[in-house]
């Protein structure tokens, strides 16, 4: 899966909860995206977005 497109999904999402995207450090960016090439593994199914969307409000709110 492309982890370039994960970090651009996951900029999008921290936009929207106007966040910058510079407050995630390299290492956070890298933790997400394998977090969520491995939801994504265990839930074909599931949309990328809705997959993103869940893992990045789960980190703002430090549930991650």
């Amino acid at each position: 899966m492309n982890t370039l497109l994960i970090k651009k999904m996951i900029q999008k999402s921290l936009n929207q909860y106007h966040l910058e995207p510079d407050s995630l450090s390299l290492h956070d960016y890298e933790r997400l995206a394998v977090h969520i090439i491995a939801l994504k593994k265990q839930h074909p199914v599931h949309d990328l977005y809705d997959l993103v969307q869940d893992v990045v409000y789960s980190y703002i709110t430090n549930s991650l």
